[in-house]
């Protein structure tokens, strides 16, 4: 209960300083889910990003888990892609070459879709960790992306912002752009899970609780949706599981996921969930890219 977002408000109600309520702030992963289970329709997420910008202007030291804040420079010397569809990787598609090609395929291949060579993962670090980003990195960040109609974006941080900074485009996971492909959908199953990715999904929730049913009641396939259609994150994605997946609770969450279900293969939006889900199954786990070529 501490580590609630309720806990900590009635905390600050309560005379406690921000310093007294730290571990609880860090311990935020920042998967979204707490907002649509508010009845307030509060903006949680943004909340606990302010606080933690709030405790970083008093701590000593920051956290082992926090990023090392290194700027990537704009792709293609910040001049505008002309690709109507840009695909922003992130760490985990982009070190997975193959991968790439094959969602860029999916995408509509090289006359519609393009890779941004600045994926902007050091602004959703930052942001994550809240701390500050420059407007010059951000305008260096989205000028290679204003032309695009689509934004394909892997870091669900970034989807709020890039819906404000591009507001001409838009901008969807990489989960809901590849679904979009019938060869896509057709491979989906009864017996298969589908796991969203929590960030994006509850960034855009009124819009995606109705794509993700659709597709349920189309495939059969199970999801990390509970009974409020509200997505069970792993964490794999977060700061802290970067540091150590296991300490940041990833594995206990995939477990529970799992809990009390059969199923033959496991889907992942999110390719950090691959690994945790790995380590703790036999069950075939793999990418939603992949889903074209597997049968």
């Amino acid at each position: 209960m501490s580590h609630t977002r309720k806990a900590r408000a009635r905390a600050i109600q309560g005379g406690a300083a921000i310093e007294d309520i730290a571990a609880s702030i860090d311990s935020c992963l920042l998967c979204g889910s707490c907002e649509p289970a508010c009845p307030e329709g509060i903006g949680i997420k943004a909340m606990n990003i302010k606080q933690r910008r709030m405790l970083n202007m008093s701590r000593a030291g920051y956290p082992s888990w926090y990023p090392k804040i290194e700027r990537t420079t704009a792709g293609a010397n910040g001049r505008p892609l002309s690709r109507t569809i840009i695909l922003l990787a992130g760490e985990h598609l982009r070190s997975d070459s193959e991968m790439i090609s094959s969602v860029l395929e999916i995408l509509g291949g090289n006359k519609k879709a393009a890779l941004a060579e600045d994926d902007g993962r050091d602004i959703a670090a930052a942001l994550e960790a809240g701390l500050p980003v420059t407007q010059d990195r951000i305008d260096n960040f989205i000028k290679p992306l204003s032309r695009a109609r689509t934004l394909v974006v892997s870091e669900g941080l970034l989807h709020r912002p890039l819906m404000k900074w591009l507001p001409d485009s838009k901008v969807i996971g990489a989960g809901e752009a590849l679904l979009s492909s019938a060869s896509v959908r057709k491979t989906l199953g009864s017996e298969d899970l589908y796991v969203i990715e929590s960030r994006s999904y509850h960034s855009d929730y009124k819009r995606l609780v109705g794509f993700y049913d659709r597709l349920r009641k189309e495939t059969g396939c199970r999801m990390n949706l509970d009974l409020q259609r509200i997505a069970i994150p792993t964490g794999a994605s977060s700061l802290q599981a970067k540091e150590d997946i296991e300490a940041a609770g990833c594995l206990e969450q995939a477990a529970w996921i799992l809990k009390g279900r059969s199923v033959r293969r496991i889907v992942v939006e999110d390719l950090a969930d691959r690994e945790v889900f790995r380590r703790v199954t036999d069950v075939p786990v793999i990418h939603v890219g992949q889903l074209s070529q597997d049968n």
